[in-house]
């Protein structure tokens, strides 16, 4: 382990509160798409010809619904064919033995969830795909 890595883990120990902050890159390894760069998801336009972040948008909900719930359940797909990776396992080690530590995530994809994080402190900003 580097010194940098040791350093942090000791932080993180004596630390009375830990908000983790996680986004699409940290389901990567779970096999999910991220948003943007290499392979990602709002890097090109759907098969209508519009960015998907458009197709997936409020507006595009209300006009049209099909389209939008088309590209839902295809993200809904990629992630119940997934599973944790061994970064969400660790959040969720730290968390349960670290009452003072939340999670806020952007991620949809319930793997905070499932890895057994706390629910009472999981925010997950853009809800879920699964109920809970």
């Amino acid at each position: 382990m580097t010194d940098a890595l040791v350093r942090a883990q000791g932080l993180l120990q004596q630390a009375g509160r830990v908000l983790f902050i996680t986004g699409a890159g940290l389901s990567a390894d779970s096999g999910l798409p991220t948003y943007r760069g290499l392979g990602g998801l709002y890097n090109g336009l759907t098969e209508e010809g519009i960015p998907i972040e458009a197709a997936l948008s409020g507006s595009m909900l209300r006009q049209r619904p099909e389209l939008c719930w088309r590209y839902l359940a295809q993200l809904g797909r990629a992630c119940a064919a997934a599973r944790p990776n061994a970064a969400h396992q660790a959040i969720t080690d730290f968390g349960v033995s670290h009452p003072g530590s939340w999670v806020l995530t952007q991620n949809i994809d319930g793997f905070h969830r499932q890895a057994g994080f706390p629910p009472e402190r999981l925010i997950e900003i853009h809800g879920q795909l699964e109920p809970l």
